[in-house]
């Protein structure tokens, strides 16, 4: 069989394909290994840094008559004491600084923050009317709102998404809030000015999202919502013996006052972490 000259020609054919096959198999670059997840830094670790942003909200003030009524005709009370409880709007700017710690367990992050912010919130309001007994005589109420710092203590807990993490934060808001309420009457005529000025606590709720721009570097913008406990206090409105029809000191009349202040933050802060 060998000995037939087809048979020689098919068997060296074969055995030169199949060298060929071999040689260009040789040749071909190896299958490249999987890649590899990329490993992203953790979170946890101590940071700091500045912030800014804007601040908007709503002063709420309530004055009620608490007598005795010797400024006042007593169907002029109730106009008065609604003009003194007009809503307003108030707004400012703020900057500052934060210290905090992050700590990541899995794609869970948590973290605990105190920040300080230098802040001048403030707003106003001017209501006039006349008296319905003593019309056409009548009153200007000039309110006034203000707060010039602001301390937070929060609490963060988000999730791992990389290079950012988006979280849900809350804790402690501190501010000194200031108000003035003045009392214009033409009556009289007469001015009586009402200020009060407290530090007081309150809630922040609210959320941002973090993102790392560099191995060290943190950015981020937030939002929160505040609420505060009322600036409370007791003032009077009186007139200047012997100024217009005002003949003597006992014309006066005693009001308590309690504002509430509500609050918007919208800010961005960066922060080094080591």
């Amino acid at each position: 069989m060998l000995g037939d000259p087809f048979m020689r020609k098919s068997l060296v054919l074969a055995a030169a394909l199949a060298f060929s096959g071999s040689a260009f198999a040789a040749d071909l670059p190896a299958k490249a290994p999987p890649m590899a997840a990329p490993v992203h830094p953790s979170w946890t670790g101590w940071y700091a840094g500045i912030n800014g942003g804007g601040v908007w909200g709503t002063t709420e003030p309530d004055v009620h008559d608490i007598g005795p009524d010797s400024f006042f005709a007593g169907g002029n009370v109730l106009k008065v004491v609604l003009g003194g409880s007009q809503d307003f709007n108030n707004s400012g700017g703020t900057v500052g600084g934060q210290i905090g710690y992050l700590y990541q367990q899995g794609p869970a992050i948590l973290g605990l923050e105190a920040g300080f912010n230098w802040m001048n919130l403030k707003g106003s309001t001017s209501n006039s009317a006349l008296y319905p007994v003593t019309s056409p005589s009548g009153f200007t109420w000039n309110l006034e709102g203000k707060a010039d710092f602001l301390f937070t203590f929060l609490g963060r807990v988000g999730i791992d998404m990389g290079a950012w993490y988006p979280y849900l934060t809350g804790g402690l808001a501190v501010t000194r809030l200031k108000y003035t309420a003045t009392y214009i009457d033409t009556f009289y005529p007469s001015t009586s000015i009402n200020s009060f000025n407290a530090t007081k606590a309150g809630y922040a709720i609210g959320g941002g999202a973090e993102w790392r721009i560099a191995p060290h570097w943190l950015l981020r913008g937030e939002y929160l919502y505040m609420s505060f406990s009322p600036v409370e206090g007791t003032g009077q409105i009186a007139c200047t013996p012997g100024v217009g029809l005002c003949f003597g000191a006992g014309f006066r009349t005693t009001f308590s006052f309690s504002e509430k202040f509500t609050e918007n933050l919208g800010r961005v802060a960066l922060s080094y972490q080591w």
